[in-house]
């Protein structure tokens, strides 16, 4: 306890940090005013740039908590992937193929994700053939057919037995 009163008599009594360096002696009340409130404004800024980082922090973390499951999974499906391409193909081949296979199929998800066609070109419009407009006589849709040949086929077999 000595010590503390021998520092407080050698440099005076306490003070804020922020009055110590306000303070400049032989300076006009004005502008010893505006400096006060440029550290207050300095200190609201800080405080809600701080505030503001925290709540980013915050929410990153709770974001990376419920992905890093999925992540961690990818990582390793994306491992073994890896290493079957690089027992079957060699490790010169390897690489190559992971590219071509794996651009082919970051191109159909990114389409998928997209809900778009898979395909870039508009499909060409075939020209039709006969247009049938009228039934004629001995026309028969499959469905009919396929009734027929189940009722004949039932039929063949009650006759058996």
């Amino acid at each position: 306890m000595r010590w503390v009163t021998a520092i407080q008599a050698w440099t005076g009594p306490a003070r804020p940090i922020a009055a110590i360096f306000a303070y400049r002696p032989g300076e006009s009340q004005e502008r010893q005013g505006a400096m006060d409130i440029l550290g207050w404004l300095w200190w609201a800024l800080a405080s809600v740039l701080g505030l503001v980082w925290w709540l980013l922090g915050l929410l990153w973390s709770l974001v990376w908590f419920l992905v890093s499951g999925w992540v961690s999974t990818l990582l390793q499906i994306a491992i073994l992937v890896a290493v079957v391409f690089f027992l079957k193909y060699g490790w010169q081949r390897a690489p190559a193929e992971l590219w071509r296979r794996g651009s082919a199929f970051a191109r159909f998800s990114w389409k998928w994700l997209r809900a778009s066609d898979g395909e870039a070109a508009p499909r060409a419009i075939r020209e039709t053939v006969r247009v049938v407009r009228v039934k004629e006589f001995g026309d028969v849709n499959i469905s009919t057919l396929m009734s027929l040949l189940a009722l004949g086929g039932l039929a063949a077999f009650a006759a058996l037995h």
